[in-house]
């Protein structure tokens, strides 16, 4: 009967240990990790796709992201490209993300641009956010707003050929429980009139993904376990007390 009980804490207690992630702290996903000429590929520790093209890294005012080749603007996450991790062993939360968005400069003119970001909640399903950037060089300072949570923090100033770079912090708020993240730009506004006259302004969004944050985070079922196990243990011991 003790050999039983010793055998199925140890078995609970195995169980909980290998479903926790192996690491409990934030780990930090950069842009020059991503492999160019790949559209598949386990980053730390999360599964990303590319589609339709591949990844491409890219590196605006200093800061190396991660865009997809092909598209309206090369290596760039452009209008109906798309950026994805997924994580099919644990759910996460997201402390922060920094986005290097693109202004395409005097040929397109563009003055405002907009990045959707799509997560996906064991608890609340679908979420869809917006990083809107609008751009003014005769009315500065330029602006971002974010529709999720947490704050918005400018790492360098927008320029009409050079982007501008903006970390989110706590985007999700208390969102814990992510199991996907999805990146993609959406259609933005060009000025009235082109720079160069012979551009038609195409209000195209585009962007690289910079850095992503992301904490594991054990699903409830896990810590049930782990207790379990460990009040299994605690009789078996005063049993052989007794």
């Amino acid at each position: 009967m003790k050999k039983c009980c010793f055998l199925l804490a140890a078995a609970l207690l195995a169980g909980a240990f290998l479903a926790v992630p192996a690491s409990a702290t934030v780990i930090t996903i950069n842009g020059i990790d991503f492999p160019n000429g790949l559209n598949n590929q386990t980053i730390g520790g999360l599964s990303w796709t590319s589609s339709p093209g591949n990844f491409q890294q890219k590196t605006v005012a200093g800061y190396t992201g991660v865009g997809i080749t092909g598209g309206r603007t090369g290596d760039e996450i452009d209008i109906e490209e798309f950026l994805t991790a997924t994580s099919a062993s644990f759910p996460f939360w997201v402390p922060s993300f920094t986005l290097g968005v693109l202004f395409d400069g005097p040929e397109f003119d563009d003055v405002q641009e907009v990045a959707q970001v799509t997560i996906v909640s064991l608890s609340q399903g679908t979420k869809v956010f917006k990083l809107t950037n609008t751009y003014d060089a005769i009315i500065p300072p330029d602006t971002a707003s974010w529709t999720g949570f947490g704050t918005v923090t400018n790492l360098s100033p927008s320029t009409g050929a050079g982007g501008a770079v903006w970390k989110i912090t706590n985007p999700f708020g208390s969102i814990n429980d992510i199991t996907s993240i999805e990146f993609t730009a959406l259609t933005g506004v060009s000025a009235d009139i082109c720079g160069n006259g012979s551009q038609a302004c195409t209000n195209q969004s585009d962007f690289t993904l910079v850095q992503l944050q992301y904490e594991p985070v054990p699903e409830p079922g896990t810590y049930a376990m782990l207790g379990a196990g460990l009040i299994a243990l605690g009789l078996l011991a005063r049993r052989r007390k007794a």
